[in-house]
């Protein structure tokens, strides 16, 4: 579901408006997009978690299964070497981390849906 961010009323001509009402305006507009950073943080994080979650499950459908065959291997390989190769900082909460992760897990399950 796409969320607008709530339009607030058309203010005055600055120059009539405190700097008081033009500061509380400003915060509440902050707290909304706080909000907003929460919501969209959650359903994304959840994104990748189930996206994982696909990877791990056919995975384990291959090992139930007859086993991966010579390509699936290769592939398997070339996987464990990309996410030896992934390279972030989780204590600085980088957004190009987090595009590093999802671009991984992009390319795991490009592999993947081959097989």
């Amino acid at each position: 579901m796409k969320h607008a961010m709530p339009a607030i009323k058309k203010l005055p001509a600055t120059k009539s408006q405190s700097p008081k009402a033009l500061s509380a305006v400003a915060r509440q507009q902050l707290l909304l997009i706080n909000g907003l950073l929460d919501e969209v943080a959650r359903n994304y994080v959840a994104r990748l978690h189930r996206e994982i979650a696909d990877l791990i499950r056919v995975l384990e459908k291959k090992q139930a299964g007859p086993g991966l065959s010579r390509r699936e291997l290769k592939d398997l390989r070339e996987m464990l070497k990309r996410i030896a190769h992934l390279q972030i900082n989780p204590d600085r909460g980088r957004r190009k981390d987090l595009k590093k992760i999802d671009a991984l897990i992009g390319e795991l399950q490009s592999m993947v849906e081959r097989w």
